[in-house]
């Protein structure tokens, strides 16, 4: 039976077994590969200058440092278990309790700093003038280690409340003690339900609207303004052709009011239709980068939602369906039902370097520099 990320063995064989056995130990090590290569790839973009000097990416660099840590702490440990039957966390008690506590921090800290990239996103939209203030490097760093301790702390008990076991002569596992096994049962699932997935998604739900709407309304706004200067500067060529013309019959004072008339059409509210021009392309490309960095936060969230939420929701219930004594059939699909929300939780851990690749164009551009850098210097080496 599974309890606590354990798998058990069965004499009977079903086709769920089966389909268990090859999640685990084929596709495992393919998503741990995959997932290496991408958050290293990660890193080495968001560690360019260019990339550091933005809070956001400053952001991403420690969550694909975290996303490795998940994949090394959880992932890995399946991986071995299944391939060769060896499970780290027998090897002492103390390794059962720090491995334990080192998945549940990877996989909480992971998720708070998507949500702390989220909000400092949030910031920068709705509060520009003040983000200059609190969206620096140096807040973020401070941001980083609170939300590091707060991990630490929320997930520290695991120091006390699990350790090796073996109930009923069974082969000895790395689960809750018995003096807090209600706790770690019945009451830990839902406080790490809301810590790795609901609160962090909720916030980001509300963080994301408010970004939509507004860079919504500012896109509006943009086009407003195109549509007012076009008409500005199609009226004021058609008034400056016809006083063009008759200025060429009129001479001295008659002159000089027409062409003063002429110029106030062409510069509404003051301005020329260049620096009208300018101000609207300046205005059209922060609100596209500001776009782009908002989509790409926007399929990060969604897929941290729908990857995450599942294996959350088979925790809670965990304990409720199961029974001392079930059928083979039921536990092989337990364990298959088991077998995919986990490999969709560490997946979620391994794809954010191609949403980054795909909705982000500056992250696109860095990484296709990095490489066409490397690729010269090849050349004239």
């Amino acid at each position: 039976m599974i309890a606590n990320g354990s798998i058990s063995n069965q004499t009977n064989v079903f086709i769920e077994d089966e389909i268990t056995r090859i999640i685990f130990v084929y596709v495992s090590p393919c998503v741990i590969f995959i997932g290496t290569v991408a958050n290293i790839l990660s890193i080495l973009v968001l560690s360019k200058k260019t990339m550091r000097r933005s809070t956001t990416m400053f952001y991403l660099l420690i969550l694909s440092s975290a996303d490795l840590l998940v994949l090394y702490t959880g992932l890995l440990r399946y991986w071995i278990i299944m391939a060769f039957d060896i499970d780290i966390r027998l090897h002492s008690d103390f390794i059962c309790k720090l491995h334990a506590f080192l998945v549940y921090f990877s996989l909480d800290f992971a998720s708070w700093i998507l949500v702390a990239v989220t909000m400092d996103r949030c910031i920068s939209v709705m509060r520009p003038l003040k983000a200059r203030l609190c969206c620096t490097t140096n807040v973020s760093k401070v941001i980083v280690v609170i939300l590091f301790v707060t991990m630490v702390f929320i997930n520290s008990h695991l120091f006390f409340t699990v350790e090796i076991i073996s109930r009923n002569r069974s082969k000895p596992t790395c689960q809750e003690a018995d003096a807090t096994f209600v706790f770690v049962s019945k009451i830990w699932p839902w406080i790490d339900f809301a810590v790795f997935c609901f609160v962090p998604f909720g916030i980001m739900i509300v963080a994301n609207s408010l970004i939509i709407h507004r860079v919504s309304a500012s896109v509006k706004t943009l086009k407003n303004m195109t549509v007012d200067n076009d008409l500005g500067r199609s009226f004021g060529s058609v008034y400056t052709r016809r006083t063009s013309f008759r200025s060429s019959h009129i001479s001295g004072e008659d002159s000089d009011q027409i062409s003063t008339i002429t110029e106030t059409c062409e510069n509404q509210n003051g301005f020329s239709n260049d620096t009208v021009n300018k101000t609207v392309n300046n205005n059209s490309t922060r609100l596209q980068t500001s776009t782009n960095v908002t989509v790409m936060l926007l399929s990060v969230n969604f897929v941290f939602f729908f990857c995450t939420t599942p294996i959350a929701i088979y925790f809670i219930g965990q304990h409720y369906w199961e029974t001392r004594d079930v059928h083979p059939h039921r536990i092989a699909v337990q364990n298959l039902a088991y077998g995919i929300v986990n490999i969709l939780q560490y997946l979620n851990n391994s794809v954010h370097f191609f949403l980054y690749c795909i909705t982000g164009k500056r992250f696109r551009n860095e990484f296709f520099k990095l490489f066409a850098r490397k690729r010269r210097s090849a050349v004239f080496q």
